[in-house]
């Protein structure tokens, strides 16, 4: 008897932006600050780094992110619990490309078999396509 093989939900957004991987990094932290206010708990290194954690609202669900790994400027890597789903893991990753960088934020989801987190995962979805075209327009109006 073979075991039955989870299936996830993968999604990924993708922006070539016209500044160094460095600059990409400190406006995405910037931002995220800015529409959070303050991490609940401030990670190492403070306040972005491991451990780090964030509670916010959206959708209507009071949601709480983890960081789970962070290595800077490159890759940042949290979970996300609160969700209508069994796994919710994001990853922002940033390539550099010459005086430019490419930027992806990656999502795996767990989602309930009954379709009942379908809701939840377009919003996410929406809100991490938004959140990267707006990185992306203040990136490159130098307007940080």
């Amino acid at each position: 008897m073979s075991a039955e093989r989870k299936t996830y939900r993968t999604f990924v957004v993708e922006r070539r932006l016209a500044v160094t991987r460095q600059v990409a990094w400190d406006t995405l932290h910037e931002m995220i600050l800015a529409g959070i206010g303050e991490y609940t708990a401030d990670g190492t290194p403070a306040p972005h780094g491991l451990d780090a954690v964030l509670e916010f609202r959206l959708g209507g669900l009071d949601l709480t992110e983890t960081v789970i790994s962070f290595e800077p400027p490159w890759r940042r890597v949290y979970e996300l619990s609160g969700a209508p789903v069994g796994l919710y893991q994001g990853t922002t990753a940033f390539v550099d490309e010459g005086d430019a960088c490419l930027m992806s934020w990656s999502l795996v989801i767990d989602p309930p078999a009954d379709g009942s987190g379908d809701a939840f995962i377009a919003d996410a979805e929406r809100f991490i396509t938004g959140f990267v075209d707006r990185l992306a327009a203040v990136v490159e109006s130098g307007n940080r």
